[in-house]
């Protein structure tokens, strides 16, 4: 049995308001997601041709129609961080003293080093966001991956 076709179903003017956001001056990923917005009104596709289509995961695909659904454009389109935001994290002093507490295997786990980043400098991060800074930092990721204990 197939996936259950998706079909948008808009207002006129919400299908202009899309069309018009499109043709604007947005960013590529702001582009993005009204392009799949639009493609998911058009007609019955599943997820999986729409993903094709857009060269995304079906599940990408997924959050922003459910995005959309749940707020319409400005939902699609807000984002959680301005572009372009600097990370605390990257700051000369965190960095100096991530990189040696890194050296000195002063953590066990990325949860350790969430929990100093919160307590001592006040920085809350995903353990995603701490893995890209791990292997920016010398690839250290295995370091604090591997001590996790099964």
């Amino acid at each position: 049995m197939g996936r259950k076709p998706t079909r948008l179903l808009v207002s006129t003017a919400q299908r202009a308001e899309l069309l018009k956001r499109l043709r604007g001056g947005l960013d590529s990923r702001s582009k993005e997601r009204l392009q799949v917005v639009l493609w998911a009104t058009e007609g019955p596709h599943t997820l999986d041709e729409i993903s094709r289509r857009a060269g995304r995961a079906r599940s990408t695909i997924q959050l922003w129609i459910d995005r959309f659904v749940a707020g319409g454009i400005a939902e699609l389109l807000r984002r959680n961080t301005p572009p372009g935001a600097t990370s605390p994290i990257g700051s000369t002093k965190i960095q100096t003293e991530l990189r040696n507490g890194l050296k000195a295997d002063r953590w066990p786990s990325a949860a350790a080093v969430a929990k100093w980043l919160h307590d001592t400098h006040g920085i809350t991060r995903s353990r995603k966001s701490l893995y890209y800074w791990f292997n920016k930092l010398r690839g250290r990721r295995s370091v604090i991956v591997s001590r996790s204990k099964a």
